[in-house]
């Protein structure tokens, strides 16, 4: 079963480890893709539907994988690391951080080749707030965590532009609308903890 336009793609942790599920728009079951003693998570789609990119550590590191979207067997794509990653409007190429603490964004053929540095710019791609257009990256930096911001990689020009200025710190998400028009993201309202007293504990 190929992806629908209303399909999504999520990781959830259900029995201990995080797992690739699909469900549709309108709800329902969610269909389990992956079930390997493995971290598996931060999916997301081929252009054309027919396999979902996932960063799985079940070689040992984290790395970007992609299983057939009806299930069945994962395949390897990056070698030297792989986080986040999002496939290009054209279906050549695949756009991927390597994760949280590494800054940058690389790409390889889907295909498969050797991977090229696309963009260091600001901490680009240190997390999953960053996205691909047929134009260019967006992205969000935190260099100055008190003034968030995100800008726009243009393909064409190779140059880096200011988009917005966040009035709170981000969190994992960002999306452009297909006309280009809006901006959707997550940001942290909030956040605490709890001091709890434990008694009789040995």
């Amino acid at each position: 079963m190929l992806r629908s336009e209303r399909d999504g793609a999520i990781d959830l942790r259900v029995e201990g480890n995080s797992d690739i599920y699909v469900i549709g728009a309108d709800g329902g079951q969610p269909r389990r893709l992956t079930d390997e003693p493995s971290e598996d998570m931060l999916p997301s789609w081929s252009q054309d539907g027919r396999w979902v990119y996932l960063c799985s550590n079940r070689s040992g590191s984290l790395q970007v994988w992609k299983i057939p979207a009806e299930g069945g067997q994962a395949a390897q794509v990056t070698r030297q690391g792989g986080y986040a990653a999002f496939e290009s409007s054209d279906g050549k190429f695949l756009y991927y951080g390597k994760g949280r603490q590494i800054p940058g964004i690389w790409r390889v053929p889907v295909g498969g080749g050797e991977e090229t540095s696309v963009l260091n710019h600001h901490q680009a791609g240190r997390w999953r707030v960053w996205t691909v257009t047929e134009q260019g990256i967006y992205f969000a930096t935190a260099e100055n965590p008190s003034r968030p911001l995100i800008e726009f990689f243009s393909f064409a020009t190779g140059k880096v532009t200011q988009i917005a200025t966040l009035e709170k710190p981000f969190f994992l998400g960002l999306s452009v609308s297909p006309d280009r028009r809006w901006l959707i993201y997550s940001q942290l309202d909030q956040s605490g903890s709890d001091i709890m007293l434990m008694e009789n504990f040995r």
